[in-house]
């Protein structure tokens, strides 16, 4: 059975980005009989969702799973009704989970089906220049609630520092310093450096494969003109 990745976060950590980027680029390593699934389970936050991006992910081969579009946000928010079913099959799944309360219920209930599968990557990406992980304690409150709720341990932390249109080299490194002493306090390794194509080759020498590109796909056009 192939890997499951799961990605959670608090608002504005760049997680539905940084799964998209996952998705596409497993895709791109798949065979003949590999599948791809990403699972949109962020069932809070209507904004920067990866359903946003069906039409793009679909063309490339990737399955998108996502609550029906009038249940999505609702008092209750729905889950697929597929979604257990398919952790249970030999596929390639990101899942796209919210950092809080709900995104911690979410996972709780699908934690006894996660676990069967053989590879098991529980990310937790952290923007640090968000009000959600602008400290250590707001940080392990959220590790904290994310691995009660899923009885497993987080793996690794993606490190995503950005303001945004405001972001350069100095953002960068200052908010990865951050990240750093956050994931040392905790004891987790950061598995990913995140940054856009401009930034790559100015980071590529110093981190290495530690240094993951994305592409934005979630960002509006009235956003990207700010």
């Amino acid at each position: 059975m192939a890997n499951i990745t799961i990605l959670a976060g608090g608002f504005g950590s760049g997680k539905s980005e940084i799964a998209l980027n996952f998705a596409l680029e497993k895709v791109k390593r798949q065979t003949e009989h590999s599948k791809v699934i990403l699972a949109d389970l962020d069932l809070v936050n209507p904004f920067f969702a990866s359903r946003e991006a069906k039409k793009q992910l679909e063309d490339k081969g990737v399955r998108l799973l996502g609550p029906r579009a009038d249940l999505a946000f609702g008092d209750v928010p729905q889950l697929p009704p597929e979604i257990i079913g398919i952790i249970g099959q030999d596929n390639d799944m990101i899942i796209d989970l919210a950092g809080d309360e709900v995104g911690s219920l979410v996972l709780g209930y699908l934690s006894s089906f996660i676990k069967i599968r053989n590879q098991l990557d529980f990310f937790m990406v952290i923007n640090p220049y968000r009000p959600f992980a602008c400290d250590l304690e707001s940080v392990v409150y959220l590790k904290n609630m994310l691995e009660a709720a899923s009885k497993t341990h987080i793996t690794g932390i993606i490190s995503n520092p950005n303001l945004v249109e405001e972001t350069d080299a100095q953002i960068i490194l200052e908010g990865h310093t951050r990240v750093l002493k956050y994931a040392d306090a905790m004891g987790i390794p950061v598995k990913y450096l995140t940054v856009e194509e401009k930034f790559y080759e100015q980071f590529l020498f110093q981190y290495g494969n530690q240094l993951k590109l994305i592409n934005l796909y979630l960002r509006p056009g009235w956003l990207k003109v700010l």
